[in-house]
């Protein structure tokens, strides 16, 4: 019997939204680049025309996510997974016109190498208490409150992977605490953004701090962006 794989698309969907990669080429190229997507068997891929746009778009998504479960389900590498993540999913959407009006042709895709294995995905947080740790600690008159910002810094440490970076940050975004987040080439002012470093596995690799002189929260050393070449990047804008 074939596994239900509920699919979490990263923040990279951030994460998580698609970029439309193909929107300033010709309608030649398109069509030559999405023909050649159909043939590359190391794509999945889903289209749907509408006549709405978004309802094209949103069809042709639901479409894709079934066919990755369906791919996913004879893979051996993606036993036991119960959510897996899709990294890069793209589209391209051409405006049609036939004799019942204008439609829309949404063709989105995925490359495999882009859908990984998440595991269960949770974020949780963990208490750590060091040995002898009340004999150690200086006595303070007073203790010093963390701020909001130092908070979600630490809750973005506690994420190890994509998917549970994913999950923290709908719920931050929900609760108010984060106002934006998404791909790092998609912002027009990274300053004002922490920056959460993740490999081609989704394994988060750094969290930068905001600012163009930046440190790393884990560490509290200067580093910057161009030291994970090779790797994705999220942009989080936390409420100030």
């Amino acid at each position: 019997m074939k596994q239900k794989i509920r699919l979490a698309v990263t923040l990279a969907v951030a994460l998580l939204s698609c970029t439309s990669i193909l929107a300033q080429n010709t309608v030649d190229e398109k069509k030559k680049e999405i023909n050649a997507i159909k043939k590359n068997s190391d794509y999945i891929y889903a289209e749907a025309t509408m006549a709405d746009q978004q309802a094209a778009i949103d069809l042709a998504k639901e479409i894709l996510y079934q066919n990755v479960n369906e791919w996913v389900a004879k893979q051996k590498k993606f036993a036991g997974a119960s959510n897996v993540i899709t990294v890069n999913t793209n589209y391209s959407v051409e405006d049609m016109t036939l004799p019942r009006g204008n439609w829309f042709r949404a063709f989105m895709y995925v490359k495999k190498t882009d859908i990984i294995p998440a595991g269960n995905v949770a974020v949780m947080k963990v208490a750590r208490t060091e040995p002898d740790a009340e004999k150690a600690a200086p006595v303070e008159p007073e203790a010093k409150q963390e701020s909001p910002e130092d908070i979600i810094k630490k809750q973005l440490l506690e994420c190890e992977n994509t998917g549970q970076l994913s999950t923290l940050l709908k719920n931050l975004k929900a609760e108010g605490k984060v106002t934006d987040y998404q791909k790092l080439n998609s912002i027009a002012s990274p300053e004002g953004y922490i920056i959460a470093i993740f490999s081609k596995e989704g394994v988060i690799r750094a969290i930068l701090s905001e600012g163009a002189e930046r440190t790393n929260v884990k560490t509290g050393q200067p580093d910057q962006i161009s030291n994970y070449k090779g790797n994705g990047a999220i942009g989080i804008k936390i409420k100030k």
